[in-house]
């Protein structure tokens, strides 16, 4: 019980100091995860070890054993489940592909947007390239607000815009 009553405060101040960090990186939800974990199973082994010393619970032992494995078992499915699907580029959870492309459709000088990909370049670091039929004056400026807006509003730091004049081919395939 002392070991398990230290193991919640070691854990419950790891847990803490990944909490910030967890919403925009995999690496640091998962340690979070697993301090979060630790600290709530040392918990369940403070309350469980008391119960039968107290009352002579020896049930509550293993009970204490699959619900700790059960927690572990849906927060590894949770985590696994993103990781799966940032190592296949999928579109990160937190973005909203049809609100970035209303925004880049809603451009001064767009007149329609075509191949717009976004995918994850690491666990918190995100790209985008798109193909723009673009009427406009200074291409530079455009590209740099454009690319600054993703970064600001949408958090993708990578911005590829491919600016064309008039319809290319694949547009329309």
């Amino acid at each position: 019980m002392l070991v398990a009553l230290v193991g919640i405060a070691v854990n419950t101040g790891s847990a803490l100091l990944f909490m910030s960090a967890r919403k925009g990186d995999l690496n640091a939800r998962g340690a979070f995860l697993h301090m979060a974990t630790d600290a709530a199973v040392s918990g369940a082994i403070v309350l469980a070890a008391g119960s039968i010393l107290l009352a002579g619970w020896d049930w509550l032992d293993p009970a204490v054993a699959i619900a700790v494995s059960l927690l572990i078992a849906v927060t590894a499915a949770g985590l696994f489940r993103e990781a799966l699907h940032l190592s296949l580029d999928g579109v990160p959870f937190e973005i909203d592909r049809s609100a970035i492309k209303t925004s880049l459709g809603g451009q001064d000088g767009v007149q329609s947007l075509h191949e717009l990909h976004i995918w994850p370049i690491s666990t918190s670091c995100t790209a985008l390239a798109v193909q723009l039929l673009w009427d406009g004056n200074d291409p530079d400026a455009f590209i740099y607000r454009v690319s600054d807006e993703l970064a600001d509003v949408h958090g993708i730091a990578h911005v590829t815009l491919q600016l064309e004049r008039q319809p290319c081919e694949q547009a329309y395939a």
